[in-house]
C-alpha cells in the first residue's frame, strides 16, 4: 500500500478543451521520445577472504543469533542449523537412495548452436571430479563450479559413418570376441553391443564397406549410449576414427567440449539464508554453447518420503495451492510453472492447460516427522527477490515405495532462464507446415537471488503468508492499514466499439453502454451503499487515450463528478501499454513489442468455437515497445492532471519484454521501466490495478479481480487464499465478477468473509440486447436493471457479516478439512467456510455447514 492512504476524491477543473484533449496527440505528431536502452546494474561478486579447500567436513562459515551456516567442502552440502531446536535444512541428498541429481547443488541446461539442449548436474560434471572452489566471504561462502564435459554422446565422435569391411571385422567384431574371451565383457553386454551394431550398420559389398544407414542425429539416445560404450570397450580411438573416415573422404568434426564457470554466493542475512547467482559472472569456455537455465539448490529442505507423517508443499498458483507430501502420481511426476507467465511469448498461440498464473515469486514446504510420537515440525519458504521475471517453480512429490516408479524425496525449488528462446514456426502457429527455426535472446543480465525463510517449529501456509507480507513491508517501506467500511466495487461499461453495416459495408461505431447521466442514475439508485466505480470505456483504446463523445456532454460529466465527489470513489479506466486501435501516429512496425520472430506481436482472444487465437481481427491489440512507455506515461501525466484516480488495466500483470533481434529489451529491463512508470504515476495519482503481480502491490490502492482459485492441477490437494492473506492490510482487494461467473453469489460472499475481499460486479445501464452476436457477448449478464435486486440483497448480507466480524484484520487462517477453512479476525471472531458441494460437521456436530456455506462465530467459539 502506498504511504499516503488518504482516499483521493476526483477533483476536476473542466473545460471543453480539457475534456476532449488528446494526450499530447500522438507518438509522431507530438514527439514522444524513445528512451535509450537502460543498462543493467551489475554488482560484483563479494570479496573472498580465504579458500576453504575441498576435504573439510562441515565448516561453520557464518552464524546469527538463531542460525548457523555450514558448508561441507567435500560434498558441497549446504546446511543451516537452528541453534535452539537443532532443526536442520540440507541442500543435497546423500543417503543410499540418492542419485547424481539429488547430490547436486546446481543443475544447468545449455544450448548449442546446433539448437540442441543439454542438461548437466553439478555432481557429475563438477563436484565428483573436484572441479570447484569454495571461498569464504563475509557472512558466508562462495562456490565456483567449473563444469566440464566428461563424456559426450555425439555418436559421430566415436564411430565412423563408413568403415571398410576388413577394418569392421578387425576392430569391431574380432576385438569384441577378444574381450569376451578375456572375460572383460559379459555375454549379455556382448549381445547388446552386437544388436546395436546390427541396427546401426548396413553392409555394402559393392563398395566394400559398412555404413550407417540412417541419419546419425535421429538414432535413439539409448542406442547411442550403447554404441559409445561399445567404442570405448573395444578401445576404438579418435585416431582410428579419423583414419577410417578419411578412406572414404569423410571428415570428422570433433567438437571442443562444453565448459562453464558458475559462481554462487551463499550467505546468512539475519536469520535467513540468501543465495545469489549473477549471470553476467558466468564464464563460457566454448562459445558454441550458452547456458539456458540454472536450477538452484533443487533439493534444499527436502524430506525423504519414508520419514514424513504429514505435510504440504505450497506453490503460488492462482491464489495459492497445496500439494500433499508423498502424493506422487506417475501420470503427473512433476509440476513446473513459470513465474509471472514468463513463457508467454513462446506459448502465445497455445491455450494454457493452467487457468491461473503465478503472481507471487514464492514457494515453500512444511511437514511433521513422527507425528504419532509428538513429532518434529519445520519448514521453509523461498522468496525470489531478484530475477523473478525469468523464474520457474518446480515441485517433485515423493513416495515411500519406488518399486513402481517415483522418487523417494519430496522437493520444491526454483530455476531461472539465463537465456530465453523459442522455436518459431516459419509459416505461422497454425500452419500444417512444421518448418521452424530457433530464436533466442542470448545470455540475459540478471542477479538471480533467493531468500529462504526458515521455520523451526510447527508452521503452515498462513505463517508463510505473514512472513512474506513482513518481507514486502520491510523491502518497500509499507505499513498495515485496515479499512472496515463495507463497500462494493463496480466495473461500469462505458463506450464500446461495435461493428455496424451500411449497405452491407462494415464500419465501426462507438456505443455507450453507460453514459454519464445514466451512471449518475445508477449511483443514486445505490445510494444506500459505499461503492468504488471503475469507469471502463472512458478513454479511447488507442495511443491517444482521448475521451469518446458517446458517453455524454460536458455538463452531464460535471454533474456526475459533483455527485461522486460527495459520495463515492471513481476511477477512470485506462491502458497505457496496450494499443487496441491503430492510427493517430501509432505504427506497429515501429512502436509495438516484437516477438521472437522480430515482428509486431498481435494479441487476440481465444475463439473456443474454432479452437485458435486470432480467428477474428476485430479484437486485435498490440503492446507498446518498452522504450516508448516512459514517454507515453509522462505525456499522460502532463495532459491529464485533473484525473486523480485511475484504474490501469495493463500494468499489473502483463509480462513485458521486446525480442527484436537487434534491439532486445530483456524482461528484467522492461520490468524496471514499467516500475519506474508506476513510481511516477503513484506520486501524482491514486491507482487501482487489475490482477497485479505481487511486485506491483505497493502501487495499488485497490487490487482488482483477485481469484480465490488455483489451477487445480492433477496432484494439487486444494486451493488456499495465500495471496489474499499476504495482501491483507497492504491494499484493498476484490473478488472476480460476481455476476459473470458460474458460481453463485454465496461463493463470493464467502470469499469476502473468509479472506477480506470486496465483492465486485460488472454493470451497464443500457439493454444488453445490442451486444448479442458481437465480440462482447460475455457481457450479456451486466444489465443493471436486472441485477439491482441481487446487488441489494447481497450487500445487506455483506454488511451484516462485516458488522459481526468487526474488523478486516486477519490474525489466523487454517484448513480444517479439505476445502473447509477457518479464518480468525483481530476481533476474536472466526469465520468457517465450506467450499465443498456437500455438507460438513465440525466439533462432533456442534457446527454444521451445508455445501458452499459459511458461519460466523463471535469471540473464540471454535478452538
Amino acid at each position: 500500500m502506498r504511504k499516503n492512504r488518504i482516499r483521493k476524491r476526483v477533483f476536476l477543473v473542466l473545460g471543453i478543451a480539457a475534456i476532449f484533449l488528446f494526450i499530447s496527440g500522438a507518438l509522431t505528431q507530438y514527439g514522444i521520445e524513445k528512451q535509450k536502452l537502460p543498462q543493467f546494474n551489475k554488482v560484483e561478486l563479494s570479496k573472498t577472504i580465504k579458500n576453504l579447500g575441498q576435504e573439510n567436513n562441515d565448516v561453520l562459515s557464518a552464524e546469527s543469533k538463531k542460525r548457523e551456516l555450514y558448508i561441507n567442502t567435500e560434498t558441497l552440502n549446504i546446511k543451516v542449523v537452528d541453534k535452539e531446536t537443532g532443526c536442520e535444512w540440507n541442500s543435497i541428498c546423500l543417503d543410499e537412495n540418492s542419485n547424481d541429481l539429488d547430490k547436486s547443488p546446481l543443475v544447468i541446461k545449455f544450448m548449442g548452436k546446433d539448437n540442441s539442449l543439454y542438461e548437466w548436474d553439478s555432481y557429475k560434471y563438477a563436484v565428483k571430479n573436484k572441479r570447484y572452489e569454495v571461498n569464504q566471504v563475509k557472512d558466508g561462502f562462495q562456490i565456483v563450479f567449473d563444469f566440464l564435459e566428461v563424456g559426450t554422446y555425439r555418436l559421430n565422435e566415436y564411430i565412423p559413418k563408413k568403415i571398410s569391411i576388413e577394418r569392421y571385422e578387425e576392430l569391431f567384431v574380432k576385438k569384441l570376441d577378444d574381450k569376451i574371451k578375456e572375460n572383460t565383457v559379459t555375454p549379455k553386454q556382448a549381445s547388446r553391443y552386437k544388436n546395436a551394431l546390427k541396427m546401426a550398420y548396413k553392409k555394402d559389398e559393392e563398395n566394400g564397406c559398412y555404413f550407417i544407414a540412417t541419419n546419425i542425429n535421429t538414432i535413439p539416445l539409448s542406442m547411442v549410449k550403447t554404441l559409445v560404450e561399445f567404442a570405448k570397450t573395444v578401445e576404438y580411438t579418435t585416431d582410428m576414427l579419423i583414419e577410417d573416415s578419411s578412406q572414404f573422404d569423410l571428415t570428422v568434426d570433433i567438437m571442443e567440449p562444453a565448459s562453464f564457470a558458475v559462481a554462487m554466493e551463499v550467505t546468512l542475512d539475519g536469520d535467513d539464508l540468501k543465495v545469489r547467482i549473477p549471470t553476467y559472472e558466468i564464464e563460457t569456455g566454448n562459445d558454441f554453447y550458452t547456458i539456458q537455465n540454472i536450477s538452484i539448490l533443487p533439493s534444499f529442505g527436502y524430506i525423504p518420503a519414508e520419514e514424513i507423517s504429514e505435510g504440504y508443499i505450497f506453490v503460488p498458483d492462482g491464489s495459492g495451492a497445496l500439494f500433499k507430501l508423498n502424493d506422487y502420481n506417475s501420470k503427473y511426476p512433476e509440476y513446473t510453472r513459470p513465474v509471472y507467465n514468463n513463457t508467454y511469448y513462446n506459448t502465445l498461440y497455445n491455450l494454457s492447460e493452467y487457468p491461473e498464473n503465478i503472481h507471487m515469486p514464492v514457494f515453500g514446504m512444511y511437514y511433521t516427522k513422527n507425528a504419532e510420537n509428538g513429532g518434529i515440525s519445520q519448514g521453509f519458504m523461498g522468496i525470489i527477490e531478484e530475477g523473478a521475471e525469468l523464474a520457474h517453480i518446480n515441485v517433485q512429490l515423493g513416495t515411500p515405495d519406488t518399486s513402481k516408479g517415483g522418487v523417494p524425496y519430496n522437493k520444491v525449488g526454483s530455476s531461472f532462464d539465463c537465456m530465453q528462446y523459442s522455436r518459431v514456426s516459419i509459416f505461422g502457429p497454425y500452419s500444417d507446415n512444421p518448418a521452424k527455426y530457433l530464436s533466442s535472446t542470448g545470455l540475459i543480465d540478471a542477479d538471480y537471488t533467493i531468500r529462504y525463510k526458515l521455520f523451526a517449529e510447527r508452521t503452515d501456509y498462513y505463517d508463510m503468508a505473514v512472513a512474506y507480507r513482513e518481507h514486502l513491508i520491510e523491502k518497500n517501506g509499507l505499513f498495515l492499514s485496515y479499512e472496515l467500511s463495507p463497500k462494493f466495487f463496480f466495473d461500469v461499461i462505458g463506450t464500446l466499439t461495435l461493428e455496424e453495416r451500411f449497405l452491407g459495408i462494415p464500419y465501426e461505431k462507438q456505443v455507450s453502454m453507460t453514459a454519464y447521466d445514466e451512471l449518475l442514475k445508477i449511483l443514486e439508485d445505490m445510494s444506500y451503499m459505499d461503492k468504488v466505480i471503475a469507469y471502463k470505456g472512458f478513454f479511447n483504446p488507442d495511443i491517444t487515450n482521448t475521451k469518446p463523445r458517446a458517453n455524454g456532454s460536458e455538463n452531464e460529466f460535471n454533474k456526475l463528478i459533483e455527485y461522486i465527489n460527495d459520495n463515492d470513489e471513481l476511477y477512470f479506466n485506462i491502458d497505457l501499454m496496450r494499443i487496441a486501435k491503430k492510427g493517430d501516429g501509432f505504427r506497429a512496425r515501429k512502436h509495438a513489442v516484437k516477438g521472437y520472430d522480430s515482428k509486431p506481436v498481435e494479441f487476440m482472444p481465444y475463439n473456443y468455437a474454432v479452437g485458435r487465437f486470432g480467428y477474428t481481427q476485430k479484437m486485435k491489440s498490440h503492446l507498446l515497445n518498452p522504450l516508448y512507455l516512459s514517454g507515453v506515461t509522462n505525456d499522460f501525466l502532463k495532459s491529464y492532471q485533473q484525473y486523480n484516480n485511475i484504474f490501469i488495466n495493463d500494468m499489473g500483470s502483463t509480462y513485458y519484454a521486446h525480442y527484436k533481434q537487434d534491439e532486445n529489451v530483456s524482461p528484467i529491463i522492461s520490468a524496471n521501466i514499467l516500475k519506474s512508470c508506476l513510481d511516477e504515476i503513484s506520486k501524482q495519482k491514486t491507482i487501482a490495478l487489475d490482477n497485479p503481480n505481487m511486485d506491483k502491490i505497493k502501487y495499488a490502492e485497490y487490487a482488482v479481480n483477485i481469484s480465490r482459485e488455483s489451477s487445480d492441477y492433477a496432484t494439487m490437494y486444494c486451493s488456499v487464499p495465500f495471496r489474499h492473506l499476504v495482501m491483507n492490510g497492504l491494499t484493498q482487494y476484490t473478488t472476480l465478477n460476481t455476476n459473470m461467473a458460474a458460481d453463485t453469489g454465496s461463493y463470493f460472499i464467502m470469499q469476502a468473509f473468509e479472506a477480506g475481499s470486496i465483492p465486485k460486479f460488472t454493470i451497464a445501464y443500457k439493454n444488453i440486447d445490442i451486444l448479442k452476436n458481437t465480440d462482447y457477448s460475455d457481457y450479456l449478464s451486466i444489465q443493471y436493471s436486472l441485477l439491482s435486486d441481487k446487488i441489494k440483497a447481497m450487500y445487506d448480507e455483506y454488511v451484516n457479516g462485516i458488522k459481526k466480524i468487526g474488523t478486516r484484520e486477519i490474525t489466523g487462517h487454517e484448513m480444517l478439512q479439505k476445502n473447509v477453512f477457518k479464518t480468525t479476525y483481530g476481533s476474536g471472531t472466526t469465520v468457517i467456510v465450506n467450499y465443498n458441494k456437500f455438507p460438513v460437521a465440525l466439533e462432533k456436530g456442534k457446527y454444521k455447514l451445508d455445501g458452499v456455506d459459511y458461519i460466523i462465530i463471535p469471540g473464540h467459539g471454535l478452538e
